[in-house]
């Protein structure tokens, strides 16, 4: 368990850190160049995210072949399967591009605003370096080599953000902030596979003959499949929202910029806690795979229960505070009170996102990669019609509930999956008695910034909120026994040091 817990930490540190510069990102994205640039920018990049999804070979699958590979000691065959992923990805990737390019005049009807085309032109050429990218990362991943994993994805973060100054600065006066910003992509994409090419090969990869192409392929298709409806899902909200805001009345810069407005800033805020919950998942699916393996289901539901009382308390603590403080927080970050006031309204999405970031890679690692493409699926043809009718009735609030419906589906199908499976879970009193009592607290909240905010500035707002908020949220799973608090921190300590904790309290007791 300590070996797990560590992992994590490696993982969730990296994580919060590559998820925080991505959100100081969109923040200058939208202070430096606005709310309708931020929309241009977001609907080109959820078209290249569809063709990503189709082109990125079978990197999830190939992870966990690579793990099995390591512990049969099996070098030639990892390197085999890696040399299979990169060729599927390369390939499939320069095909997309030439026939996108060969089109290109023709592709203005695709989106709802025609600035978008240079744009996505521009990154297209993203789409064969991210499919090298995917692969090789996914090499460290099968390896557990945690710190390379996802250190790698802060660098180019990193360089993404640094090539976005430069280029949307003005370094060349024909490009547009958002054309600026989709070159640094392509740059910053370049640049990581590089540096990834070096670190697989100091760390001992090797390209070989490929093997294996078929078997991933098969493996992949339900995986692929669900990566392929996710960003069809973004894409076709990207396209049908904004058209729809404009058939309501609004002007396309207006329509572009409320888009911007959700996906650009509201919903990134309200994904936040989907980062650490995220990083758990990814040292889970290793070890749930291992456990099932062996048929030691026992420990399968032991590590499941932590996972989701985990991710109770992290959802509803931010759920807590996003409630009463969206307008602060909108304004705060992103100088936008109304994307703030999205924040707000839809705070409640971040409980069944939260479920199902840990149901859905559990079922992967039993081998129901199927029930997790119906539970998928399912969320959304849910989602579907929230897209096409509530624009014209609720506004731009509409992607929000999609967004929400969708993810209910899917983390209701997904739970009832797993207990088929696993049989009917214990312990699941505490998950849902900590998702209620954020109910209250929130509450609480939204009295307190009312009191408050009227003679305090945001940032005292916030602290005024969430400081006694959050205090009655720790005094409610530490006293009524929901966490131990002192085990779990005790284990992140050093052997060293615990080993002398141990003897303390062994020698207290002899006393």
């Amino acid at each position: 368990m300590r070996d797990t817990v560590r992992s994590f930490s490696i993982v969730t540190v990296f994580s919060v850190a590559t998820r925080l510069m991505s959100f100081l990102f969109k923040i200058w994205m939208s202070r430096t160049l606005g709310a309708e640039a931020v929309g241009l920018y977001q609907i080109a990049f959820s078209v290249l995210l569809l063709l990503f999804s189709c082109v990125a070979g079978a990197p999830t699958v190939l992870s966990r072949k690579i793990a099995e590979c390591a512990a049969r000691g099996e070098v030639r065959r990892q390197n085999a399967l890696t040399s299979a992923s990169l060729l599927i990805g390369l390939v499939s990737s320069l095909a997309v591009c030439v026939l996108f390019f060969a089109l290109s005049s023709r592709l203005g009807g695709i989106f709802a605003d025609e600035r978008c085309v240079p744009i996505f032109l521009t990154m297209l050429p993203a789409l064969v370096t991210s499919s090298v990218y995917a692969p090789l990362r996914s090499w460290f991943w099968g390896r557990k080599n945690f710190i390379a994993f996802s250190s790698l994805e802060l660098t180019d973060e990193v360089l993404k953000i640094g090539f976005s100054m430069l280029f949307a600065g003005g370094l060349f006066s024909a490009l547009t902030g958002a054309t600026g910003v989709a070159l640094a992509m392509v740059v910053s994409d370049a640049v990581s596979v590089a540096v990834l090419f070096f670190l697989f090969f100091r760390a001992g990869g090797r390209l070989s003959r490929p093997e294996g192409g078929k078997e991933l392929v098969a493996s992949s298709l339900p995986l692929s499949a669900v990566r392929v409806l996710t960003s069809l899902s973004a894409s076709l909200s990207a396209l049908v929202i904004p058209k729809q805001l404009m058939a309501g009345g609004m002007t396309a810069a207006v329509a572009t910029a409320q888009y911007g407005r959700v996906a650009g800033m509201a919903l990134p805020l309200i994904m936040a806690p989907v980062t650490v919950i995220a990083a758990l998942s990814v040292v889970l699916i290793p070890d749930l795979a291992e456990l099932a393996s062996t048929g030691r289901y026992d420990e399968i539901r032991a590590k499941l229960r932590t996972a989701l009382l985990f991710a109770a308390i992290v959802a509803s603590a931010f759920f807590a505070a996003y409630v009463p403080l969206g307008r602060e927080l909108g304004k705060f970050f992103f100088g936008d009170e109304e994307a703030g006031r999205l924040v707000s309204y839809a705070a409640a999405i971040i409980f069944p996102l939260s479920l199902g970031n840990v149901t859905t890679p559990a079922l992967n690692s039993l081998g129901m990669e199927k029930h997790s493409f119906i539970g998928y699926v399912c969320g959304l043809l849910c989602s579907l019609p929230c897209i096409f009718l509530l624009p014209s009735e609720i506004g731009i609030y509409a992607a929000a509930v999609a967004s929400g419906v969708g993810f209910l589906v899917t983390a209701t199908l997904n739970s009832f999956f797993l207990m088929r499976r696993l049989g009917r879970p214990e312990g699941a009193g505490r998950p849902l008695a900590v998702c209620v009592f954020s109910l209250p607290l929130a509450v609480l909240g939204v009295f307190l910034e009312r009191l408050v905010s009227p003679a305090l500035n945001e940032i005292l707002t916030m602290a005024a909120v969430c400081l006694p908020v959050l205090a009655l949220f720790a005094a409610f799973i530490s006293v009524f026994g929901i966490v131990d608090i002192p085990a779990f921190l005790g284990m992140f300590l050093p052997d060293r040091l615990l080993g002398k904790r141990k003897k303390t309290e062994r020698a207290g007791r002899g006393q």
